[in-house]
Protein backbone atom coordinates (compact mmCIF):
# COMPACT_ATOMS: atom_id res chain seq x y z
CA UNK A 1 0.00 0.00 0.00
CA UNK A 2 1.04 3.09 -0.58
CA UNK A 3 -1.10 5.37 1.41
CA UNK A 4 -3.21 5.00 4.63
CA UNK A 5 -6.60 4.42 4.20
CA UNK A 6 -8.94 6.06 6.74
CA UNK A 7 -12.09 3.46 7.29
CA UNK A 8 -13.71 5.58 10.09
CA UNK A 9 -12.82 9.43 10.72
CA UNK A 10 -15.66 10.75 13.19
CA UNK A 11 -15.91 11.25 16.73
CA UNK A 12 -19.56 10.02 16.77
CA UNK A 13 -20.60 6.97 15.10
CA UNK A 14 -23.32 7.23 13.11
CA UNK A 15 -25.57 5.51 10.37
CA UNK A 16 -23.12 6.70 7.90
CA UNK A 17 -20.19 7.38 9.31
CA UNK A 18 -17.29 5.27 11.23
CA UNK A 19 -15.50 6.17 14.36
CA UNK A 20 -11.88 6.17 14.25
CA UNK A 21 -9.64 3.04 11.83
CA UNK A 22 -7.02 3.78 9.82
CA UNK A 23 -5.91 0.62 7.14
CA UNK A 24 -1.90 1.26 7.41
CA UNK A 25 -0.89 -2.01 5.45
CA UNK A 26 -2.81 -4.92 4.06
CA UNK A 27 -3.00 -6.50 7.20
CA UNK A 28 -2.47 -4.09 9.77
CA UNK A 29 -5.04 -1.10 11.23
CA UNK A 30 -4.93 1.28 13.81
CA UNK A 31 -7.80 1.12 16.48
CA UNK A 32 -10.99 -0.88 15.58
CA UNK A 33 -14.52 1.59 15.04
CA UNK A 34 -15.36 0.90 12.08
CA UNK A 35 -13.98 -2.63 10.54
CA UNK A 36 -17.20 -4.86 10.48
CA UNK A 37 -18.76 -2.37 8.18
CA UNK A 38 -16.31 -1.35 5.89
CA UNK A 39 -14.20 -5.04 4.95
CA UNK A 40 -16.74 -7.46 4.86
CA UNK A 41 -15.22 -10.59 3.13
CA UNK A 42 -12.18 -9.36 3.17
CA UNK A 43 -12.24 -8.78 6.91
CA UNK A 44 -10.08 -11.75 7.39
CA UNK A 45 -6.75 -10.30 5.64
CA UNK A 46 -6.41 -8.49 8.97
CA UNK A 47 -4.25 -9.94 11.53
CA UNK A 48 -2.72 -7.00 13.74
CA UNK A 49 -4.57 -3.96 15.41
CA UNK A 50 -2.84 -1.45 16.70
CA UNK A 51 -4.57 0.77 19.75
CA UNK A 52 -4.66 4.49 20.70
CA UNK A 53 -6.56 3.60 24.30
CA UNK A 54 -9.48 1.49 25.32
CA UNK A 55 -12.41 3.71 25.00
CA UNK A 56 -15.12 2.21 23.16
CA UNK A 57 -15.24 4.40 19.75
CA UNK A 58 -11.85 3.02 19.33
CA UNK A 59 -12.21 -0.71 20.17
CA UNK A 60 -15.98 -1.94 19.19
CA UNK A 61 -15.17 -3.74 16.40
CA UNK A 62 -12.60 -6.33 18.05
CA UNK A 63 -15.06 -8.17 20.09
CA UNK A 64 -17.13 -9.35 16.83
CA UNK A 65 -13.75 -9.65 14.98
CA UNK A 66 -12.65 -12.36 17.49
CA UNK A 67 -16.04 -13.74 17.39
CA UNK A 68 -15.47 -14.19 13.40
CA UNK A 69 -12.04 -15.19 13.39
CA UNK A 70 -12.37 -18.24 16.16
CA UNK A 71 -14.20 -20.32 13.16
CA UNK A 72 -12.07 -18.96 9.99
CA UNK A 73 -8.38 -18.05 11.06
CA UNK A 74 -5.44 -20.39 11.59
CA UNK A 75 -3.31 -17.73 13.53
CA UNK A 76 -4.40 -15.72 16.15
CA UNK A 77 -5.44 -12.10 15.70
CA UNK A 78 -2.67 -9.98 17.37
CA UNK A 79 -4.14 -6.62 19.20
CA UNK A 80 -0.84 -4.60 20.50
CA UNK A 81 -1.53 -1.87 23.05
CA UNK A 82 0.30 0.09 26.64
CA UNK A 83 -0.86 -2.05 29.17
CA UNK A 84 -3.43 -0.05 30.50
CA UNK A 85 -5.48 -0.53 27.93
CA UNK A 86 -4.75 -4.33 27.41
CA UNK A 87 -5.90 -4.27 30.76
CA UNK A 88 -8.66 -2.61 30.47
CA UNK A 89 -10.28 -4.87 27.21
CA UNK A 90 -9.23 -8.16 29.70
CA UNK A 91 -11.03 -6.57 32.41
CA UNK A 92 -13.90 -5.31 30.94
CA UNK A 93 -14.64 -6.74 27.50
CA UNK A 94 -13.32 -10.44 27.42
CA UNK A 95 -13.79 -11.33 30.89
CA UNK A 96 -16.72 -14.00 30.17
CA UNK A 97 -19.44 -11.69 31.22
CA UNK A 98 -19.67 -8.99 28.31
CA UNK A 99 -18.22 -10.91 26.01
CA UNK A 100 -16.01 -14.37 25.92
CA UNK A 101 -12.18 -14.53 26.81
CA UNK A 102 -10.93 -15.10 23.57
CA UNK A 103 -7.66 -15.06 24.65
CA UNK A 104 -8.39 -18.35 25.99
CA UNK A 105 -10.19 -19.52 23.69
CA UNK A 106 -8.57 -21.76 20.68
CA UNK A 107 -9.22 -21.71 16.99
CA UNK A 108 -11.23 -24.33 15.49
CA UNK A 109 -8.92 -27.07 14.05
CA UNK A 110 -6.01 -25.16 15.52
CA UNK A 111 -3.65 -24.74 18.47
CA UNK A 112 -3.60 -20.92 18.46
CA UNK A 113 -5.65 -18.93 20.70
CA UNK A 114 -8.27 -16.79 19.07
CA UNK A 115 -6.84 -13.22 20.31
CA UNK A 116 -2.98 -12.65 21.52
CA UNK A 117 -2.47 -9.39 22.91
CA UNK A 118 1.11 -7.52 23.04
CA UNK A 119 2.23 -5.17 24.97
CA UNK A 120 4.20 -1.85 23.85
CA UNK A 121 6.63 -0.03 25.17
CA UNK A 122 6.63 3.61 24.39
CA UNK A 123 8.95 4.90 21.65
CA UNK A 124 9.81 1.82 20.55
CA UNK A 125 9.30 0.63 16.97
CA UNK A 126 7.44 -1.91 15.62
CA UNK A 127 7.46 -3.33 11.72
CA UNK A 128 4.51 -4.35 10.37
CA UNK A 129 4.33 -5.18 5.90
CA UNK A 130 7.42 -2.72 5.68
CA UNK A 131 5.95 -0.05 7.94
CA UNK A 132 7.19 0.95 11.12
CA UNK A 133 4.78 2.29 13.69
CA UNK A 134 6.45 4.03 17.21
CA UNK A 135 4.20 4.85 19.54
CA UNK A 136 3.92 7.55 22.17
CA UNK A 137 2.56 9.19 25.04
CA UNK A 138 -1.08 11.31 24.85
CA UNK A 139 -3.05 13.12 27.07
CA UNK A 140 -6.39 11.57 27.18
CA UNK A 141 -7.07 8.67 28.92
CA UNK A 142 -4.47 5.98 30.80
CA UNK A 143 -2.45 4.16 28.16
CA UNK A 144 -3.43 6.34 25.20
CA UNK A 145 -0.46 6.52 22.59
CA UNK A 146 -0.31 8.00 18.98
CA UNK A 147 2.23 6.79 16.39
CA UNK A 148 4.82 7.70 14.24
CA UNK A 149 3.79 6.12 10.91
CA UNK A 150 7.24 5.45 8.99
CA UNK A 151 7.67 4.34 5.15
CA UNK A 152 10.67 4.45 3.35
CA UNK A 153 12.48 7.94 4.35
CA UNK A 154 8.56 8.84 5.30
CA UNK A 155 7.01 9.75 8.08
CA UNK A 156 3.00 10.66 9.44
CA UNK A 157 2.45 11.47 12.90
CA UNK A 158 -0.70 10.30 14.06
CA UNK A 159 -1.94 11.89 17.39
CA UNK A 160 -5.23 10.03 17.84
CA UNK A 161 -7.40 11.12 20.39
CA UNK A 162 -5.81 13.62 22.92
CA UNK A 163 -5.65 17.17 25.00
CA UNK A 164 -2.63 19.32 25.28
CA UNK A 165 0.08 17.54 24.50
CA UNK A 166 3.67 19.03 24.16
CA UNK A 167 5.45 15.36 23.01
CA UNK A 168 3.25 15.96 19.52
CA UNK A 169 5.14 19.03 19.56
CA UNK A 170 8.73 17.75 19.85
CA UNK A 171 8.49 15.10 17.92
CA UNK A 172 7.49 16.88 15.31
CA UNK A 173 10.68 18.78 15.69
CA UNK A 174 12.96 15.86 16.33
CA UNK A 175 11.53 14.23 13.23
CA UNK A 176 11.94 16.33 9.70
CA UNK A 177 10.69 13.61 7.56
CA UNK A 178 7.65 13.77 9.27
CA UNK A 179 5.56 15.31 6.77
CA UNK A 180 1.85 15.72 7.68
CA UNK A 181 0.19 15.51 11.04
CA UNK A 182 -2.77 14.15 11.58
CA UNK A 183 -4.72 15.18 15.12
CA UNK A 184 -8.31 15.37 16.15
CA UNK A 185 -10.88 18.57 17.10
CA UNK A 186 -13.73 16.94 18.80
CA UNK A 187 -15.67 20.21 19.86
CA UNK A 188 -16.24 23.75 19.19
CA UNK A 189 -13.93 26.27 21.50
CA UNK A 190 -16.83 27.42 23.00
CA UNK A 191 -16.95 23.89 24.64
CA UNK A 192 -13.52 24.32 26.43
CA UNK A 193 -14.60 22.91 29.49
CA UNK A 194 -16.06 19.62 28.26
CA UNK A 195 -12.91 19.77 26.02
CA UNK A 196 -10.56 19.74 29.51
CA UNK A 197 -12.82 17.05 31.02
CA UNK A 198 -12.61 14.77 28.65
CA UNK A 199 -9.35 15.32 27.35
CA UNK A 200 -9.62 16.51 23.59
CA UNK A 201 -9.09 19.78 21.77
CA UNK A 202 -10.43 22.81 20.18
CA UNK A 203 -9.92 24.70 17.13
CA UNK A 204 -8.81 27.62 19.96
CA UNK A 205 -6.78 24.45 21.64
CA UNK A 206 -5.30 23.52 18.84
CA UNK A 207 -4.25 27.04 17.44
CA UNK A 208 -2.29 27.23 21.42
CA UNK A 209 -0.84 23.94 20.80
CA UNK A 210 0.80 24.89 17.66
CA UNK A 211 2.81 27.54 18.46
CA UNK A 212 4.43 25.04 20.35
CA UNK A 213 6.16 23.66 17.32
CA UNK A 214 9.04 25.45 15.49
CA UNK A 215 8.35 23.76 12.10
CA UNK A 216 5.51 25.41 9.50
CA UNK A 217 6.65 22.76 6.95
CA UNK A 218 3.78 20.02 7.60
CA UNK A 219 0.91 19.29 6.48
CA UNK A 220 -2.37 18.98 9.40
CA UNK A 221 -5.20 17.58 9.34
CA UNK A 222 -8.00 16.59 11.43
CA UNK A 223 -10.23 14.03 12.32
CA UNK A 224 -12.99 13.54 15.02
CA UNK A 225 -15.44 15.91 14.79
CA UNK A 226 -18.39 15.34 17.13
CA UNK A 227 -21.09 14.44 14.82
CA UNK A 228 -23.67 17.78 16.23
CA UNK A 229 -20.91 20.01 15.90
CA UNK A 230 -19.38 19.26 12.49
CA UNK A 231 -19.99 22.83 10.25
CA UNK A 232 -18.70 24.68 13.69
CA UNK A 233 -16.09 23.63 14.09
CA UNK A 234 -15.29 23.56 9.88
CA UNK A 235 -16.17 27.23 10.09
CA UNK A 236 -13.51 27.45 13.23
CA UNK A 237 -10.85 25.85 11.72
CA UNK A 238 -10.43 27.87 8.48
CA UNK A 239 -11.50 31.04 10.34
CA UNK A 240 -8.00 30.11 11.96
CA UNK A 241 -6.65 29.12 8.92
CA UNK A 242 -5.58 25.51 10.53
CA UNK A 243 -5.08 23.33 7.92
CA UNK A 244 -2.17 23.93 6.55
CA UNK A 245 -0.22 23.29 3.66
CA UNK A 246 -2.69 21.09 1.84
CA UNK A 247 -4.69 19.70 5.24
CA UNK A 248 -8.28 19.11 5.16
CA UNK A 249 -10.90 17.31 7.37
CA UNK A 250 -10.95 13.95 7.00
CA UNK A 251 -13.75 11.89 6.11
CA UNK A 252 -13.90 8.07 5.25
CA UNK A 253 -12.61 6.83 2.30
CA UNK A 254 -9.69 9.41 2.49
CA UNK A 255 -6.38 8.69 2.15
CA UNK A 256 -2.75 9.94 2.82
CA UNK A 257 0.70 8.91 0.99
CA UNK A 258 3.32 8.04 2.82
CA UNK A 259 5.38 10.02 0.51
CA UNK A 260 5.81 13.60 0.78
CA UNK A 261 1.73 14.58 -0.36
Amino acid sequence: MENIKFIGTSGTRTPTQGTTCLLISDHCVIDAGNLINTFGDNIFTIEHIFLTHSHLDHIIDIPFLADLFVAKKNIALKIYGLKSTLDDLQQFIFNHRIWPNFKEITLIGYTDKTIEFIELEIESPYNIDGVTLTPFKTNHTEGSCGYIIEKGESGILFTSDTYKCDRIWELLDEHPNIHTLITEVSFPSSFEKLAFDSKHLTPSLLAEELKKCKRDDFSLYVMHLKALFVSTIIEELNALQLLRNGGKVLIDGDGINYTQP
